[in-house]
């Protein structure tokens, strides 16, 4: 809800045409939930994913509402209703622009990057927020983990808010920051839950299997994800030159892209030099200048993640050797390849989100460069969810690590026993079945030497299970500090 105290005919720069009997309608407030509507107040209907939009008009009726701004294809219902009504082509622009107008307006020096892709939102981000306020330019994070200083989060409970939430956390934020990093998922694109959201900057990291049960088909999935680049504001784009996808995007996007990556073609290209225990060393090359940084990551993903960010930051007009100084700054991101540790001669722990067959593969080609002893996985999958990469999951797991734990992730209304199932059948290798995820985390670290590294997959910075309906807090990260402390020598 915001106040609005004007006339009706304020509007105007948004609705194309208003009754005339309702220029001079004095509104006090905007309303977007029909809970909040009292009388005196506009109440715009958004869409609903169960379609239930009709419920919410007669609730803002029964409020006492003045006037509702609604889509077209409302109008054969409203026009049975004596309540006052304005019927758009597009309630979702309307709406993010009046947001956008009424919230923040004024600030015009927040610098708004839109990240998407499968894998690496979050990280991209991260590393993006960390750089640039190293370079002093107070950058904020927003998107799966929270909303806010990279180190300091408000937790958001999605990667892309309902479009009312949205606009008044970037206002909340335009107070403190002169950028905002944002992860955009494809959902919130296709949802239009990013209208009236001016992106100065597009980043795209990859594109792999996931969410098909929402998108049906991976050409939607990629459809989906190429609406951010095709916003008329744009000033600049940055695609993953190693992705494929990435050549499609090109013809989608509003303005010339630029490419990072290790592809001839890239326009920063890198090349790791020594990948170590505590990280890797990585030469980036830009405009035939060179640095090399050394960086506290594992992985060519996460090469690809800071380069990403590294080229957004040379978009926004800093130098290759400022911003690779400033790279000493960057820390791990929650939850993404998050080191657990205790103490010494014990074995290095990893926690990670990784949710999708192209992300399980990746952590796990990634640390195998990093270690000589063995990969233990603690991997599961959702319920709920896209069961067509439960398999590719397991065939994922059982080729990569050395010994697999098949656990519950979040079984949500399924039951994890046939979850786990479905990821094994018909595949042959070293892997033990363990519904309990504590006990497997467990077994996990009891089992591994101090040599090996053991990974636990799936849920990240998550800080539950969801199981028959019901969260119960639950930390990969604190139950592996549970199991370390346990095998202390």
């Amino acid at each position: 809800m915001i106040a609005f105290n004007q006339p009706l005919s304020n509007l105007k720069p948004w609705v194309r045409s208003l009754p005339q009997g309702l220029l001079d309608l004095e509104i006090q407030n905007i309303c977007f939930d029909s809970r909040d509507v009292s009388h005196g107040d506009a109440f715009f209907v958004l869409p609903s994913v169960a379609a239930n939009e009709w419920l919410y008009v007669e609730q803002a009726i029964q409020n006492g509402v003045a006037v509702i701004v609604a889509n077209e294809s409302l109008r054969s219902e409203l026009e049975g209703l004596t309540t006052a009504y304005i019927c758009v082509d597009n309630i979702m622009n309307v709406a993010g622009d009046v947001l956008a107008h009424c919230l923040y307006q004024s600030q015009l020096n927040m610098d708004v990057i839109g990240i998407t892709g499968t894998n690496g939102k979050s990280s991209i981000s991260f590393y993006l927020a960390q750089l640039l306020t190293e370079l002093k330019r107070n950058c904020a994070v927003m998107g799966t983990v929270g909303y806010g200083q990279w180190d300091d989060l408000k937790p958001s409970g999605m990667t892309t808010l309902p479009l009312e939430k949205l606009h008044h956390v970037l206002d909340e934020l335009s107070e403190n920051y002169q950028a905002v990093a944002m992860e955009v998922s494809s959902h919130g694109l296709e949802q239009n839950r990013l209208a009236g959201v001016k992106f100065d900057g597009a980043v795209f990291s990859n594109l792999s299997r996931d969410h098909l049960d929402y998108h049906g088909t991976m050409d939607a999935y990629g459809e989906a994800k190429a609406l951010l680049f095709k916003r008329p504001e744009l000033k600049f784009a940055v695609l993953n030159a190693d992705d494929s996808f990435s050549e499609k995007l090109a013809a989608h996007c509003a303005v010339k892209p630029v490419f990072y990556g290790q592809a001839d073609q890239a326009d920063l290209r890198f090349e790791i030099h020594k990948m170590h225990a505590q990280g890797m060393s990585v030469e980036f090359t830009w405009q035939q200048q060179a640095q090399l940084v050394n960086l506290p990551l594992f992985g060519l993903f996460n090469v690809e993640n800071v380069a990403a960010a590294i080229l957004v930051c040379l978009q926004l007009g800093y130098g290759l050797e400022q911003t690779a100084s400033a790279c000493a700054a960057i820390a791990p991101v929650p939850g993404r390849m998050q080191q657990v540790m205790v103490q010494a001669q014990q074995p290095l722990v990893l926690v990670d989100y990784a949710h999708t067959p192209d992300a399980l593969e990746q952590i796990l080609a990634a640390t195998r460069a990093h270690t000589q002893g063995c990969i233990t996985l603690v991997v599961g999958c959702g319920g709920d969810r896209d069961q067509g990469k439960r398999p590719l999951m397991g065939k994922i797991a059982l080729q990569y690590a050395d010994k697999t734990l098949i656990t519950s992730d979040n079984p949500r209304s399924e039951e994890p026993s046939l979850i786990c199932q479905q990821m094994v059948e018909g595949l042959k290798g070293e892997f033990e079945i363990e519904l309990d995820r504590a006990q497997a985390i467990q077994k996990a670290i009891m089992g591994a030497n101090a040599d090996d590294i053991v990974i636990i997959a799936g849920k990240g910075h998550e800080d539950y299970q969801e199981i028959k309906g019901q969260r119960r807090y639950f930390s990969d990260a604190e139950e592996a500090k549970k199991a370390l402390l346990g095998n202390q020598a």
